[in-house]
């Protein structure tokens, strides 16, 4: 010990003889300046009282947005109204979904896709979003979460970068709200933008307080998918003061898109973040509660035409939009020569593609002769037809007088309403060849018909007012038959029917349609597999050339080719992207330079697109002659079987003078708190979902296939079921099952649920 104290001793006795040198002192000054400096460095440069980013000699900033891809000068569009002030800001705190789960039950693929979290105090900047960290000590981030309702292979997990600082006080614009932070999925596919991405939106703004003063935050969307609404389709019905803040210039497509403030960030006293994988979809993991889809609906209606001022003031206002929009663009031709002007006009008036057009090329058949409470809003003007344009709903107070005059519950002929029917025309590929037909058989039926086209930019409000009293909607497959969530639901359960070709037809809408408590319907005419000799005469075959040689334009199929050069799928499968369309432009080449190739290539393409099975094609050409086919018959254009059709729509109104004498029968035999009793509700929603239930158990509300497993999963499903959840009524239970669902979803058993819809009547 003594040693060892000695030796102790002889080090001190050094040191302090070295401190005592001047040069030492110096040095040992320097370092602590130093050192102090560092820190202080590190301080401010972690603490966002200053820009972030780097400023230019103008004192703007400029970033990196969350694609790597520069946001320039010209990238700097802000259209929030706060200004920047030094705020204090405490360190993030957050809870998700998940917080009473076990580890174990965290890591699975269901929570993982489906975690939301709610985080107190986030930013956004140009770089993207970001959470502070108060002290220097490292700090564990939020858990990732799913931005997208969508398929798993567009799933995109997220989480806000941290930031560390050792002051609570930010310079920033500030929100005293909630921003929601979400993915959008196929933004210019208006029924992916609805049912993947603006449903599920507003479902969680529901669930966590959204209000119309909230904003959102769209981090990204699938594959770079731009958003591209056209102008159109707004959301002024659903924020006031609210923006959706976006990180690249290509997104900022209507006046709700801004930038992120380009000289400090923007700050929300919380974030909602995720949009909890829900969607009527089998690829999600949770469903949206069919309460969502009507209190969706009733918004719109609300804020668009409650009264019929309300509605003209819109028309006035979007027409006036669109007038500048192209006197803008017209004081563009000034300089040019008048032939380019002329031409530069007509383009421009393609491109402005107005939501207008779509109302005045509406079409009212029957509208004048409906009865009763069938008049027009003051200073409403006749459609081409001769017709009222735009109808009128009738209230709903007035539908037992309408229906039940009779004795015994028996309807009165006389005061039958007929059904609205819309019909859906799509001007290229897929349209139905014999729309008109069809409107004549409908109408000489009796029934009130609207035929509609959205091929020219309907807005979101112009889509709805169209759709909002109808009925039974017929469209042939695709975006079209999104717009059924506008349907009526307070008269009659609405039914939707897909025309479809014997070639080609999917499930994607009998999801939407299950889960908002619509009844679909898939029929399908010609060119095989006709029900009998009247289908085929009603149904000929329809040889789209000019379709058939437009896809061929895009897709990796090339005809004409000899057998020696037809590469076998096994071949093309080992070659990279690169070679296999070297070898689609070198085959083209040899086509177009070959007669002899292009006879053949015709006398190929008659029999790929003829009714039969074209076997020896597909031997020689393989998987892209099928993937071909799929393609052409999908948007190959379709007759409708218009006797069978009317006949089917000639029972739907059977159905609806059934409810509704059935409905007044239990109105006048039963009290108010029995109803409720029964059904959980007597709202007219309650009551449109009670009567898609009874239909389910009739087999009667999906057809001809693929119904078993959709309505298990949006109907019978306890845990998945959309209806009879506790949604908007009650947020601390949201998505759980309802004391009433379990009466009003009794008996939905396989068996019944393997039943399926058939057209026959």
């Amino acid at each position: 010990m003594e040693t060892s104290g000695g030796f102790m001793q002889a080090v001190m006795a050094v040191i302090r003889n070295r401190m005592a040198t001047r040069n030492i002192r110096r040095f040992y000054l320097v370092l602590l300046i130093f050192t102090v400096g560092g820190v202080l460095m590190f301080t401010l440069n972690h603490s966002s009282s200053i820009r972030l980013g780097f400023l230019s000699s103008s004192s703007r900033y400029f970033g990196i947005d969350s694609e790597d891809k520069p946001v320039t000068a010209q990238n700097n569009r802000w259209g929030g109204q706060t200004v920047a002030r030094d705020i204090e800001l405490p360190e993030a705190t957050w809870t998700c979904t998940d917080d009473d789960l076990s580890e174990q039950e965290k890591e699975t693929t269901t929570n993982q896709r489906s975690r939301q979290c709610v985080v107190q105090h986030l930013c956004v900047d140009r770089q993207g979003a970001f959470i502070r960290s108060n002290g220097i000590w490292p700090r564990k981030n939020l858990p990732k979460v799913n931005l997208m309702s969508s398929d798993s292979n567009a799933d995109f997990f997220w989480q806000p970068r941290l930031q560390r600082s050792w002051r609570n006080v930010i310079r920033a614009h500030y929100v005293d709200e909630t921003v929601f932070v979400h993915g959008l999925y196929s933004p210019h596919h208006f029924s992916h933008w609805l049912y993947n991405g603006m449903i599920p939106l507003y479902s969680t703004m529901k669930r966590f307080g959204g209000t119309k003063h909230s904003w959102t935050f769209r981090v990204r969307g699938f594959y770079d998918d731009l958003l591209d609404r056209r102008g159109a389709w707004e959301m002024d019905h659903f924020f006031e003061t609210g923006k959706e803040l976006v990180l690249a210039q290509s997104e900022l497509t209507t006046p709700f898109q801004t930038l992120p403030p380009m000289d400090t960030p923007i700050c929300f006293r919380r974030a909602v973040i995720g949009l909890g994988s829900q969607c009527g979809l089998s690829y999600c993991e949770n469903n949206t509660p069919a309460e969502i889809y009507k209190t969706f609906q009733e918004e719109i209606a609300e804020y668009y035409w409650s009264t019929p001022l309300t509605w003209e003031r819109h028309v006035k206002s979007a027409q006036e939009s669109i007038n500048r929009t192209q006197e803008k663009e017209q004081s563009h031709n000034y300089g040019q020569d008048k032939k380019e002007a002329q031409e530069q006009e007509v383009e421009n008036k393609k491109a402005a593609k107005s939501q207008m057009v779509c109302l005045d090329l509406a079409r009212y058949y029957n509208f004048e002769s409906a009865g009763p409470n069938h008049g027009v809003e003051n200073g409403e003007a006749k459609s081409r037809v001769g017709q009222m344009h735009p109808d009128i709903v009738d209230p709903a107070e007035t539908y037992k007088n309408l229906f039940v005059e009779g004795k015994e519950g028996e309807a009165a002929k006389e005061s039958k309403r007929k059904l609205v029917v819309g019909i859906i025309q799509r001007e290229e590929s897929r349209r139905l060849l014999n729309d008109e037909e069809l409107i004549q058989g409908l109408v000489q039926a009796g029934f009130r018909v609207k035929w509609i086209t959205l091929d020219h930019g309907c807005g979101i409000a112009e889509t709805a007012y169209l759709l909002r009293d109808v009925n039974v909607l017929i469209s042939p497959h695709g975006n079209a038959l999104g717009t059924s969530i506008f349907m009526s639901n307070h008269e009659s359960v609405p039914t939707v029917i897909s025309v479809d070709t014997s070639k080609y037809r999917e499930a994607w809408f009998k999801y939407t349609t299950s889960a908002i408590g619509q009844r679909f319907f898939q029929t399908i005419c010609g060119p095989t597999n006709y029900v009998d000799e009247d289908s085929r005469e009603h149904c000929p075959y329809y040889k789209d050339l000019k379709g058939a040689w437009s896809i061929m334009s895009y897709h990796s199929l090339v005809l004409g080719l000899p057998d020696s050069v037809v590469k076998t799928d096994e071949q093309k499968e080992s070659m990279s992207a690169d070679e296999r369309d070297k070898l689609r432009d070198t085959s083209r080449v040899y086509v177009k330079n070959n007669p002899a190739a292009q006879k053949l290539a015709e006398q190929e393409m008659d029999l790929l697109i003829a009714p039969e099975v074209p076997v020896s094609i597909i031997q020689k050409y393989g998987e892209s002659a099928r993937e071909f086919m799929s393609a052409y018959w999908k948007n190959s254009p379709r007759y409708v079987d218009v006797p069978r059709m009317v006949k089917f729509v000639q029972s739907r109104q059977q159905d609806l003078e059934q409810e509704m004498i059935k409905e007044y029968t239990t109105t006048m035999t039963t009290n108010t708190a029995a109803i409720k009793q029964q059904s959980g509700s007597i709202d007219a929603a309650q009551k449109s979902y009670r009567l898609f239930v009874e239909y389910v158990r009739k087999g009667q509300v999906c057809g001809p296939d693929d119904c078993e497993r959709i309505l298990e999963r949006n109907v019978a499903n306890e845990k998945m079921s959309a209806f009879g959840k506790h949604s908007v009524d009650d947020t601390s239970n949201w998505g759980q099952p309802t004391s009433e669902s379990q009466a009003l979803r009794a008996g939905l058993t396989i068996e019944v649920l393997q039943q399926t819809w058939q057209i026959e009547v």
